[in-house]
């Protein structure tokens, strides 16, 4: 095995889930409130076969700053053939309605590259998004500049694009809190085991930053996810890791369970011994943060990824407030033999708690109803349990402009000529109405990462419901999700009001927002 070797691919087998739909409220609203519907099928832009391919990675951002969603979908390599075949990857503009055209040729779209995931950012104070890809088989990551119109320039951005790796996932995050975006790529999930690499943004040149616990050992990283976990302010680092290198009889990797490493301030770095997980062995390549509870929290979902035909046990961490997790005993999913790749937290029936959306590579697509206190049901759907593929990534965000978060998947199969990444539209009869709040930084760009929403709502008792989201530039593995500050509203209930944590530690408390329409919020200059 060299660093040239191609991905270790893992058996899989079909797990369908079936089950009846749980909601909370009063029994008025459960019974109106039905299961999430969705219509499922190919993600195609033309007649003809021409989005087919190896689009394993997919972020779903404003690229040509329309204020829709668009989809970037990373192109890989055909793994039968002898010598690397890689192609380019393609971006998708949306009409606004979720149909979908490719954008006008330019170096982002041009570029052959086994490309793997993208985050996207603005990180030259212009205004947009611009572009990061992560890159497999040895060779340099990736950077577009975004020069609008949907055109983007390949440029160097400093080490980050000079140094080789096999890397499959990486985010935008701010690591030393002064302000400007550094660098965090996730590494070798699937190829030979290294260290991640770490990039200080100094005035926009990337700078490897070596001999710091980030670097996460010798290891396999999948998913790399930047929040807020022990909310005292800054941006810890949550890693995934696999263990592909001990299923392919090579010495272990340094962790093969998932990491928290806590910002400590100044680039010092603490890897958390009491996070809940991590002396929890068990591989995995995937993650999903969100409040689950509504407790004010990110918890985190952790699905088994392993090369056996064990039954698996995916589980649900809860955070204490603190950033130290606990086992949720009452998150019982229904155990399978495959391994999900891909997941994401959003509330598909607007019902004031987030949902569950999985994915797994010769899988079935999931979904699956949260309670808010930590317990989740299976929706039945026949639609999603047909839909098997080698699915390798999922990202949630509202494709269509109905308020309701949609998704897309990618695909990243072992056979020329490919597969179609698959387009999930919600069609479903929703449970309340929705807000969703665009956070626009002093230059213009979206919902920065590191940004906090919390959404209070009141109840006809008086209660308050208080839905807490972050904003980032990874979500999952090869994923990255839209709409970062879209709620649902339980029928009945009443937005009061707005409480916004900016990335530099400001705090508003800004008025209520209207139901069934986006509000943009401003930083203000001073």
């Amino acid at each position: 095995m060299t660093p040239e070797s191609r991905q270790v691919r893992l058996p899989f087998l079909v797990f369908v889930a079936s089950a009846a739909l749980a909601v909370l409220g009063s029994a008025a609203q459960a019974a109106e409130c039905r299961a999430p519907a969705f219509t499922v099928g190919d993600f195609r832009t033309t007649p003809d076969e021409s989005d087919r391919g190896y689009p394993g990675g997919i972020s779903l951002v404003d690229a040509d700053g329309d204020g829709d969603v668009d989809v970037y979908a990373t192109q890989g390599y055909d793994t039968t053939l002898p010598k690397l075949s890689a192609r380019a990857s393609a971006l998708f503009l949306n009409d606004g309605k979720a149909r979908f055209s490719r954008a006008p040729d330019s170096d982002i779209t041009t570029t052959a590259a086994p490309a793997s995931g993208s985050t996207w950012a603005d990180i030259d104070g212009d205004g947009d998004l611009d572009a990061f890809v992560s890159t497999q088989l040895g060779r340099p990551d990736l950077f577009y500049r975004n020069q609008g119109q949907a055109r983007f320039a390949r440029e160097e951005l400093g080490e980050a694009t000079t140094t080789k790796g096999s890397n499959f996932t990486s985010t935008f995050v701010d690591l030393d809190g002064d302000g400007d975006l550094d660098l965090f790529v996730g590494g070798p999930a699937l190829e030979l085991p290294t260290t991640t690499l770490v990039h200080r943004n100094e005035s926009g040149k990337f700078v490897r930053v070596s001999g710091t616990v980030l670097e996460n050992g010798v290891s396999n990283p999948g998913a790399v996810l930047a929040a807020d976990f022990d909310n005292d302010g800054d941006q810890d680092v949550l890693v995934t890791n696999s263990d592909i290198a001990r299923k392919n009889n090579l010495p272990p990797a340094a962790f093969e369970s998932t990491q928290l490493y806590r910002n400590e301030g100044a680039w010092a770095f603490s890897r958390a011994a009491d996070a809940g997980f991590d002396q929890t062995v068990f591989p995995t390549i995937t993650a999903a943060t969100g409040d689950v509870d509504n407790d004010g929290d990110l918890d985190v979902f952790l699905p088994v990824f392993e090369d056996s035909a064990d039954i698996k046990r995916d589980r649900l961490f809860l955070n204490d407030g603190r950033g130290r997790f606990l086992e949720a005993k009452n998150f019982v999913l229904p155990e399978h033999t495959q391994s999900v790749t891909g997941s994401a937290f959003a509330d598909f029936n607007l019902d004031g708690h987030l949902d569950l959306i999985t994915a797994s590579s010769g899988g079935a697509l999931a979904i699956y109803a949260g309670d808010g206190r930590g317990g989740f049901a299976p929706v039945a759907d026949a639609l999603l349990s047909a839909r098997v593929g080698s699915h390798w990534s999922v990202a949630t965000g509202d494709l269509n402009g109905d308020g309701k978060p949609d998704a897309v998947v990618g695909a990243w199969g072992e056979k020329p000529p490919g597969e179609f990444a698959t387009l999930v539209v919600n069609k479903g009869t929703s449970c309340g109405g929705w807000a969703e709040i665009v956070l626009r930084d002093a230059r213009g760009a979206p919902n920065p990462p590191g940004a906090r929403v919390t959404l209070v709502t009141r109840r006809r008792d008086g209660g308050e419901r208080r839905q807490l989201r972050e904003a980032s530039a990874q979500t999952g593995f090869r994923s990255m999700s839209a709409n970062a500050f879209l709620y649902g509203v339980p029928t009945g209930e009443a937005v009061v009001g707005v409480e916004v944590r900016w990335p530099n530690g400001r705090t508003e408390r800004r008025p209520a927002v209207p139901l069934g329409r986006r509000t943009e919020l401003r930083l203000n200059p001073t």
